[in-house]
């Protein structure tokens, strides 16, 4: 067992430590703009990575759509599960909102993919596409919403939802599909010079990402909510297995499909959270302090969990 799990650790984790750490020592030489780089994430890389996956990605309709419900009841269940804790801490308005992006929304994207990548080949990778593309559009529309309402009122909040392109670009994806446009040689040069360009962008998000989770471990605020960040990290690492084991059995999942689920719902924080919390002002320093603890969490949490479903 204790083989397996250093293996699953040196093959799965490492490589994603690499480039954290890389971005650790970037900030730690340099005086870095976080919030340009966290709104060139927000506004650029991550809309063109789900436009670019949403366009090409195939996977069979049956597993795609369980995947899909298996991920918003997990994302339910932890998000109210998240409520009752919060309102229990007495947490209102951002502390609320930053709470709640902590433990609802998980890294399936650079963190997830990259994992599940290094874990179970291409397979599982196109499988944890569908889980991170369900999770991508929650984080950019109900994320965005969370973090605005706790200080600008639900309307405003849901005026916000529609001013971030991560929503522009799913819609668009999904037309083109429709229309059988894929942007390839069939399309002529010009479609397949404008793809190149995306794929390009799309191509760089999740490295960008890492480095951005690397450069807020350097310089973290002091906080004193340890009991909330506490709860969030059992809801986010632990909490969030057993939700999404039994929501794949509920739905029919088995095998390769079931366990990349699972693995996709037990990542730690979303790091495009400490960008929605920056662009709101919901609570961004726990909301910080929460990926970073997070993160440095799943690499015992994952090792383990990674080890007993290979």
């Amino acid at each position: 067992m204790i083989g397996d799990a250093l293996n699953a650790f040196s093959e799965v984790l490492l490589p994603v430590v690499v480039v954290v750490v890389l971005g650790y020592l970037l900030r730690r030489s340099f005086a870095l703009d976080i919030r340009t780089l966290n709104r060139a994430s927000l506004y650029v890389f991550s809309p063109c990575l789900v436009f670019v996956t949403l366009l090409r990605t195939e996977v069979a309709g049956a597993a795609a759509s369980r995947l899909v419900m298996q991920m918003l009841l997990v994302m339910s269940s932890t998000l109210l599960c998240g409520f009752l804790v919060a309102a229990w801490l007495r947490l209102i308005g951002p502390q609320r909102s930053g709470f709640l992006l902590t433990t609802t929304f998980m890294n399936s994207g650079n963190y997830g993919l990259s994992v599940t990548r290094f874990a179970f080949g291409e397979a599982g990778f196109q499988f944890a596409l569908i889980s991170y593309l369900t999770q991508a559009i929650l984080s950019q529309s109900l994320a965005v919403y969370l973090a605005s309402a706790g200080s600008n009122g639900r309307r405003a909040a849901l005026t916000q939802v529609f001013r971030v392109p991560l929503i522009y670009a799913v819609v668009l994806a999904l037309g083109l599909r429709l229309f059988g446009i894929r942007l390839d040689e069939t399309q002529g040069p010009i479609a397949v010079g404008l793809y190149r360009g995306l794929r390009l962008v799309a191509d760089a998000t999740l490295p960008l990402l890492l480095l951005i989770l690397g450069t807020q471990l350097h310089a973290q605020p002091k906080l004193e909510a340890r009991g909330a960040l506490g709860a969030a990290m059992l809801i986010r690492l632990l909490l969030s297995i057993p939700l999404a084991y039994g929501a794949g059995l509920l739905l029919g999942l088995s095998g390769l499909p079931l366990y990349v689920g699972v693995i996709q719902a037990a990542m730690p924080t979303a790091v495009n959270m400490m960008v929605v919390a920056l662009e709101f002002d919901a609570w961004p320093e726990f909301v910080s302090n929460g990926v970073v603890a997070t993160t440095l969490g799943s690499l015992v949490s994952l090792t383990i969990l990674i080890a007993v479903v290979r």
